[in-house]
């Protein structure tokens, strides 16, 4: 594969209510949509779409070591925003996936299942945060593989 360097890069910003979490370029941009993930490269066709729970992975980030370089960002959801060679993801959490300690998730997983909710508006309250454990936990056992 091609350096850094050789090839075109993408701006990424990720930003939450409270502060932009990261702004780096690189070559590729895979983020977590709301249906499945998708491929971000330079010259991508411009696209606004719904993100899921998942990471939002950086690869060939810019100012790496010349090996492929991988940031990886776990989010809780939000909107993206795709054109002129820049995505911008806006979430309400954002954090290092690294950081992510997997007994906590998996814990997490276990307190929710074991949570009742009566009526919509619980029932969904409660779907939406197992999903959003299943992939933190999911973010936790891929770093601890690589």
């Amino acid at each position: 594969m091609a350096t850094t360097s050789s090839q075109k890069l993408i701006r990424c910003v990720i930003v939450t209510p409270e502060q932009t979490v990261l702004d780096t370029k690189a070559t590729r941009v895979i983020l977590p949509l709301d249906d499945g993930s998708r491929g971000i490269a330079a010259g991508h066709a411009p696209f606004i779409g719904r993100l899921g729970a998942g990471q939002v992975q950086l690869l060939g980030v810019a100012g790496g070591t010349g090996a492929e370089t991988t940031i990886s960002t776990f989010i809780d959801g939000g909107f993206t925003e795709v054109g002129h060679n820049e995505v911008t993801v806006i979430t309400q959490h954002a954090s290092d996936s690294g950081s992510i300690d997997p007994s906590e998730a998996k814990e997490e997983l276990e307190q929710l299942r074991k949570q009742k909710a009566v009526g919509d508006e619980q029932i969904n309250a409660l779907l939406q945060a197992e999903s959003t454990a299943r992939a933190r936990l999911r973010a936790a056992r891929t770093k601890n593989k690589s």
